[in-house]
């Protein structure tokens, strides 16, 4: 009889929902749905969209500022040869005349040697690679808006610092146009181009694979082709960095450095902001300041 109670009472102890331990309760797990998915979705492109443009144009920013740090120290470059050679600049012309203060300066010059032969501007500065013909390449010498494969990216005015050539092979002279000028002391420097970014699509004959910019610009013509074909305004949004005669930089569109021909809409005229010869205001008589 005792052992009956004691059994009840132990069932009836297992039983007891008062010290019967309480489970937890977790909430329900509830999955994202499509509107909240979707509103995400939305976020995320808005903020993209607003980001992806700024970093494009700092990043193109900063390719442009690395470019004009290039011509600057191309404007220590040109300083130090002129303190050397007697305030000449350096060839851009093959055979320049034998009458002329030029010829035979500086001492190691070879026809077909230009500024940027490791003995001219580059001995001034640090070219990162040099070819079996000693151009300079790379480095200070490319702009990093150019393609990966081009290592130079700047031509000399073909008017900076230079004398037509003597007969018989003045025939070849680009100067019928206009007259050169010496970049150390031409007055009114500001306003004289020394070097531009040009079109690098120029193979090296040494160096296959890589490719850089013609040795001048302006081999001839009025200016309006100078512009259009030889100074590369495509690769900082519709600008070109130029090193004008007084050795400073300037970052100029087209617009403000040449117009279009009142009598030709099809042709560019310089606008006299910026000179390629002392003789730009002939060629464009016709046209307004």
């Amino acid at each position: 009889m005792s052992r009956c109670v004691r059994d009840t009472g132990a069932e009836a102890f297992r039983g007891s929902t008062a010290l019967r331990p309480r489970r937890l309760a977790h909430p329900a797990h509830r999955a994202f749905t499509l509107i909240e998915v979707l509103v995400v979705v939305a976020i995320i492109a808005l903020l993209l969209a607003v980001l992806i443009p700024s970093l494009t144009r700092a990043r193109e920013q900063s390719k442009n500022t690395v470019c004009m740090s290039n011509l600057r120290q191309f404007a220590y470059g040109f300083q130090f040869y002129g303190q050397d050679y007697r305030l000449n600049p350096p060839p851009n012309r093959v055979k320049p005349s034998r009458s002329g203060p030029y010829y035979g300066t500086p001492p190691d010059y070879r026809d077909s040697d230009w500024w940027y032969y490791r003995h001219m501007v580059p001995k001034y500065l640090a070219p990162e690679k040099l070819t079996a013909t000693s151009s300079a390449f790379f480095g200070v010498f490319a702009c990093p808006g150019d393609a990966k494969q081009a290592g130079r990216s700047y031509s000399m005015n073909i008017f900076a610092g230079n004398f037509p050539m003597d007969p018989p092979d003045n025939t070849a002279t680009p100067y019928s146009n206009g007259r050169p000028f010496n970049p150390y002391s031409v007055k009114m420097g500001y306003r004289y181009m020394v070097l531009v970014e040009s079109f690098a699509d120029n193979e090296d004959s040494k160096n296959r694979g890589v490719f850089g910019t013609d040795y001048v610009v302006g081999l001839s013509g009025p200016t309006y082709s100078k512009y259009k074909d030889d100074v590369d305004f495509g690769k900082h949004r519709g600008r070109a960095n130029f090193l004008l005669g007084d050795l400073h930089v300037e970052s100029w569109g087209k617009d403000r450095v040449s117009q279009r021909n009142a009598t030709d809409p099809g042709k560019r005229a310089s606008s006299l902001r910026i000179w390629w010869s002392p003789e730009d205001d002939q060629w464009n008589v016709a046209l307004p300041e």
